[in-house]
């Protein structure tokens, strides 16, 4: 006996004692009631079927599903036969038509509209099938909930349904059948629960797979938050470039007190602090001062009545390829356009021929009178004295502008309406040399003192006019951002919204994110003539 009893331990295999994928997977108590299975160890599991379905679904429409948590999800797709679905739609379309020629002939109109879209989809889907264009499926879905209480589980429970009945759907408790509803969850492939099927098209079956991912984040950038679904960290980086993103130029939209302006200030704080991102801000409602001021940056405040120290007629080297040059077209453009912005909200009208002709012979010898032409070297005095510090030369103003203008005498209406936009008058804002320098990183524009919604739109125009001459255009290699909140001032004139665009589109060969804040949607999107322009301002990022 002895003998006998040592040879069965001999035969004993060292692998025995190793768990398989059955020993892995198997709980350690199970337990089937009604409605739900006890596993052991404070895991309650329910399973459900989806038995109605939406008329209409859309991709992710499963999404909300999954954040209530600890979730499985599993669908069932089996292809159907061609020739099979051929010949039944065949037979329903056969019936179909017949009961509409009997409703017709007796002359019952209730039910015939219903009957011919029904006549019309079969004959589609048939059509569409027959031709391999589309084909057909029965899908199932099966849901389970794990919880660590039973009470955790009737709530969720609760939760479940209730998303489930928003989307115009509706789920039941496998009751008495949670043994076969954990098992239509397991992945091995085999089917024991019937009869729930829903036949799909291809369309309808490629919105359930796969559920939309709810992380959007890039790998590296600057922290915005949490995701409030997975709590996953969220990063932005707005200059990461193509395929990520068009563009690194941001738009946030939200109404009065939803969050845009703390949005703006994170973006542009953590961008300055991160990657050390040159910063311009012109900020309508003074919110911008403190961050300004803690980031060590400077704020210019603009005051009615008072100049600024910002030339409209100040000219700044460009750039175009390697070459620098002065770019006397261009400015030439923004007065035009600056005289435009004030002729149609004065008088409003468009400049006529004249103006436009008479503008551009003017600002062409105001320069002309300096010696100034496209040479960069013709922005400077003749150095005299053999030093090397360059003195620029006097820039023509306003004030010479509306002289000249009011001298030749061909646009009277236009020279007198400029007068309160000179120097001593209520908008002679800019009509001095300028005093304010580029040298710093970071710079904000107040607003806020300026209560008269057109004279805001002047002074940000000029502003950012100056912005991109003294800002954008030095620098090409460095980050800047060019910070513009409560931009349905701007958007709702053409001028300045074109501008906005110009700089949106140019921004980006000299690394500049604009970041646009705005209450209305609608500023972006109802005018005609900015919807071309738009675009650039608002495809990378929308919140």
């Amino acid at each position: 006996m002895l003998k006998k009893h040592k040879k069965k331990q001999d035969e004993i295999s060292i692998f025995d004692n190793i768990p398989n994928i059955k020993d892995k997977i198997l709980p350690d108590s199970y337990k089937e009631n009604k409605d739900y299975i006890y596993l052991g160890f404070n895991n309650y599991y329910r399973s459900f079927v989806i038995t109605i379905y939406p008329d209409k679904i859309y991709i992710g429409w499963l999404q909300e599903l999954v954040y209530i948590g600890n979730i499985n999800i599993s669908i069932k797709i089996v292809p159907a036969s061609d020739v099979a679905v051929v010949n039944q739609l065949t037979k329903k379309l056969v019936q179909t038509q017949a009961e509409y020629a009997i409703y017709e002939k007796q002359g019952n109109i209730s039910h015939t509209p219903e009957l011919e879209r029904m006549i019309k989809d079969l004959s589609e889907l048939r059509g569409l099938i027959q031709t391999n264009q589309d084909k057909l499926f029965f899908v199932s879905i099966f849901i389970s909930l794990t919880c660590e209480s039973l009470e955790e589980l009737n709530e969720k429970t609760k939760i479940l349904e209730a998303e489930v009945n928003k989307k115009s759907a509706m789920i039941r408790v496998l009751s008495f059948r949670q043994n076969e509803g954990m098992k239509e969850i397991l992945p091995i492939n085999l089917s024991f629960i019937k009869n729930f099927e829903r036949n799909m098209i291809s369309g309808s079956v490629a919105t359930l797979l796969p559920i939309a991912n709810p992380n959007v984040s890039h790998n590296v950038g600057v922290f915005l938050g949490n995701n409030y679904y997975t709590g996953a960290p969220v990063y932005l980086n707005s200059f990461i470039g193509p395929p990520q993103l068009p563009n690194q130029h941001i738009f946030i939209c939200g109404t009065s007190g939803a969050g845009k302006s703390v949005a703006l200030k994170v973006i542009s704080e953590r961008n300055i602090l991160t990657y050390g991102s040159s910063a311009f801000f012109i900020d309508v409602e003074g919110e911008y001062s403190k961050i300004v001021k803690a980031l060590g940056g400077k704020v210019i405040k603009i005051e009615q009545g008072k100049t600024t120290g910002i030339n409209p007629f100040e000219l700044e080297k460009d750039i175009k390829g390697n070459k620098e040059f002065l770019n006397i077209l261009d400015k030439i453009s923004d007065i035009r356009v600056l005289m435009s912005t004030i002729c149609r909200n004065y008088m409003g009208r468009s400049l006529s021929s004249t103006e436009i002709t008479e503008i551009e012979i003017i600002v062409r010898q105001l320069y002309d009178e300096r010696n100034i032409s496209t040479s960069v070297d013709s922005l400077y005095e003749q150095n005299k004295r053999f030093t090397s510090k360059r003195i620029k030369k006097k820039m023509p103003t306003l004030t010479d502008f509306q002289n000249k203008l009011t001298k030749r005498n061909k646009c009277p209406e236009l020279a007198e309406l400029l007068i309160p936009f000179l120097n001593g008058g209520s908008l002679g804002l800019f009509d001095c040399e300028s005093s304010i320098f580029s040298n710093d990183d970071i710079v904000s524009f107040d607003l806020s003192e300026i209560k008269d919604e057109f004279t805001k739109l002047y002074a940000s125009f000029v502003i950012l006019t100056w912005t991109w001459q003294k800002f954008i255009l030095k620098n090409k290699e460095k980050k800047k951002i060019v910070v513009c909140d409560e931009a349905w001032i701007f958007l709702k004139y053409k001028e300045s919204g074109d501008f906005l665009a110009n700089v949106a589109r140019r921004g980006r060969k000299f690394n500049v994110s604009l970041l646009i804040g705005s209450q209305f949607m609608d500023e972006f999107l109802n005018c005609d003539e900015r919807k071309s322009n738009n675009k650039y301002m608002c495809n990378s990022f929308l919140v």
